[in-house]
């Protein structure tokens, strides 16, 4: 072939490829089999778990890009259902068309994104071999994600339960699992083994707990530390009270395979001892390297599946529950009294109660509900929507019942100012908590903690509420969505 046409071909076809850059150091999804989702954008084959619904993968771009299309490449054909994309947590609302195009995602007018989250609603299986973004001139990014590398991570000291704070989750991309200390602060470290030497002379961190504005408010964040490793290696660095991630230069380049953390000192949270840090991400030049948690992934979710499976619990896991609160609890059998749990004691039933809950198999909780109960002698009635989002922890097990904690963000609003979310499930879309709201007493925002036990009986699900602090039900009887 003559040398020039050769070059100009190669020309087209680099240009064609390149396409502007979108540096993207997070991304997560409820759902893994056997990689992280980084490999989607790496044009890998990508799988969430068999048989699992309602799987979300969520993409956080280092900073804010225009965004006019999202297109979706699956390896098992077109999809089922739809697919729902929420940008920047809540702002903005759009989902596929099952008859005219089901893999591509319309953004008009062009938006700012700082996050992406795509939603699989009751598609099962998924299987995708690329998520493609597109700028306001309709041009496809080039994703530049970080290197995936294999490290130990541990911490002088956790908090509880180990799942949700562990120093491993400094690198899964997810705002509701972070590192948080047991109640220390200065003198605490982080130790990073390495399998390989690597070459380090950046720092990104999303210092605080990035998973609401009340909780970032709540817990401590990270002041002053010092990086000390190998071959000497020691530099101190100072962290501004800032949230979304803040990236630091070193003066000195760090070679080596162990690196180690120590806290100097933190800016003290408003009630609770100790520090968190949301993520973490270590670099060189234009390179991030982040630490492959796909193993932490997989032991979490093999030992939910052991304890629902203990208690004949395991078809509602990485699906969904829907349905509404009822007086009693039918049994299968003809029985007299009805099944009440000791010491709960009833709400009055409500006007009306539609609630869904989805519990995933990697520690995470959905749940939406919508509760209206009315006031004869005052003539009123108070109407109330329940948004919620976090982590659950297995209290205990056993044949055909289990309890759980609930604990994380809540979100409790009037039908007055009603928010539209599209159908909601937006669990970890995006919420960057970079300004802290003056709360509105129709839409309160506050982390919770609620105990529910959840039964089977027969093809119907039950919850029951234990303290009813937080959420507004006593017992739902459920069904798979």
């Amino acid at each position: 072939m003559n040398s020039k046409i050769f070059a100009i071909l190669f020309v087209l076809f680099y240009c064609t490829s390149c396409g502007p850059k979108l540096p993207i150091s997070m991304v997560t999804s409820t759902s893994m089999d056997s990689s992280l989702p980084f490999s989607i954008l790496e044009g890998k084959e990508w799988n969430a778990e068999e048989g699992a619904k309602f799987v979300k993968i969520h993409f956080y771009a280092d900073e804010a890009f225009s965004l006019s299309k999202v297109e979706i490449q699956s390896c098992n054909g077109d999809f089922e259902d739809k697919i729902a994309a929420y940008v920047n947590f809540d702002e903005v609302y759009v989902s596929t068309n099952v008859k005219n195009s089901n893999s591509t995602l319309i953004f008009e007018p062009v938006v700012q994104a700082r996050s992406v989250t795509l939603n699989f609603q009751r598609n099962i299986d998924i299987c995708l071999k690329a998520v493609n973004f597109f700028n306001d001139k309709g041009k496809k990014y080039r994703p530049v994600v970080p290197e995936i590398v294999n490290a130990k991570v541990t911490a002088s000291e956790t908090g509880k339960p180990e799942a949700s704070y562990s120093a491993m989750n400094l690198f899964d991309s997810k705002y509701e699992n972070a590192y948080s200390s047991a109640k220390g602060d200065k003198g605490v470290n982080l130790n990073f083994e390495f399998s390989k030497n690597q070459t380090i002379s950046k720092v990104r961190i999303w210092n605080g707990y990035q998973r609401s504005d009340v909780h970032c408010i709540k817990n401590g964040r990270l002041k002053e530390f010092t990086l000390t490793g190998d071959n000497g290696f020691s530099e101190k660095l100072v962290l501004e009270d800032t949230l979304g991630s803040q990236e630091i230069n070193l003066k000195k380049t760090f070679e080596g395979k162990n690196l180690k953390l120590t806290v100097d000192s933190i800016y003290k949270g408003l009630i609770d001892p100790g520090f968190v840090i949301s993520e973490l991400r270590f670099g060189h030049k234009e390179n991030w390297i982040v630490v492959d948690t796909i193993e932490k992934f997989k032991t979490t979710a093999s030992n939910n599946y052991a304890e629902f499976t203990k208690a004949n619990l395991k078809s509602v896991l990485n699906r969904g529950l829907t349905g509404a609160e009822v007086a009693e609890i039918i049994t299968e059998t003809v029985s007299d009294e009805p099944i009440t749990e000791p010491g709960a004691e009833n709400l009055d039933p409500p006007t009306s109660s539609d609630w869904t809950i989805r519990l995933r198999s990697d520690g995470t909780f959905f749940l939406e509900g919508n509760t209206s109960r009315t006031n004869y002698d005052a003539g009123e009635e108070s109407s109330f929507r329940f948004y919620g989002m976090g982590n659950y922890e297995v209290m205990s097990s056993k044949a055909n019942k289990m309890e759980l904690r609930l604990f994380g963000f809540l979100r409790k609003q009037t039908f007055t100012n009603f928010l539209d979310y599209g159908e909601g499930d937006c669990n970890g879309c995006g919420r960057d908590c970079n300004l802290v709201k003056n709360p509105d007493p129709n839409n309160i925002e506050k982390i919770f903690n609620e105990n529910v036990y959840l039964e089977s009986r027969g093809k119907k699900f039950y919850l029951l509420n234990i303290n009813k602090k937080h959420l507004d039900f006593s017992n739902l009887e459920l069904v798979l969505e």
